[in-house]
C-alpha cells in the first residue's frame, strides 16, 4: 500500500476518533447531569425530612411526612448505586479523553514527513491496536 494511501487511512481513523469522542462527550454530560440532578433532588429530601423531623418534636403530625421523604431519599439512592451512573459518565470521560489524545496524536504524525513506508505501517497497525483497546474498554453507545 502506497504512503499516500496509509496517510489517507490515517486521516480516516482520526476523524472517526473525533466523531466517536463526541457521541461520548455528550453522552458523558447528559449522564453526568442526572446523577447531579438526582444527588441534588436526594439532597433535598434528606434536607426537608430532618427540618420536618425537628418541627415534628412540637406538631407530631409532621413526623409522618419526615418519614415518607425519608423513605423516598433512601429509595432514590440505592437505585442510584444499581444504575451505577458514576462508574458510567467517569468511564465515558475516560474513553473520551483517550480517543482525542488518539487523534492528536495521528494529526501530529501526519504532519510530519520524515516518516518511511515501513513506519507508516507500523504506526497504522499501533492505531489500530491503541482503538481496538479503547473500543475494548468503553462501554458501548
Amino acid at each position: 500500500m502506497p504512503i499516500g494511501d496509509k496517510k489517507k487511512l490515517l486521516r480516516q481513523m482520526a476523524k472517526d476518533c473525533v466523531d466517536k469522542s463526541k457521541l461520548y462527550r455528550r453522552r458523558h454530560k447528559k449522564i453526568k447531569w442526572r446523577d447531579d440532578m438526582i444527588d441534588i433532588f436526594t439532597s433535598s429530601c434528606v434536607a426537608c425530612s430532618m427540618s420536618l423531623t425537628i418541627v415534628g418534636i412540637t406538631f407530631p403530625i409532621l413526623l409522618i411526612p419526615s418519614a415518607v421523604l425519608s423513605g423516598i431519599a433512601f429509595i432514590i439512592t440505592q437505585a442510584q448505586r444499581q444504575y451505577d451512573l458514576k462508574r458510567r459518565y467517569n468511564m465515558d470521560g475516560i474513553t473520551y479523553t483517550q480517543l482525542v489524545e488518539l487523534s492528536r496524536e495521528i494529526n501530529i504524525v501526519l504532519r510530519k514527513n520524515h516518516m518511511t513506508n515501513e513506519e507508516y505501517e507500523d504506526f497504522v497497525s499501533d492505531v489500530s491496536n491503541k482503538l481496538s483497546l479503547i473500543e475494548d474498554t468503553a462501554i458501548i453507545i
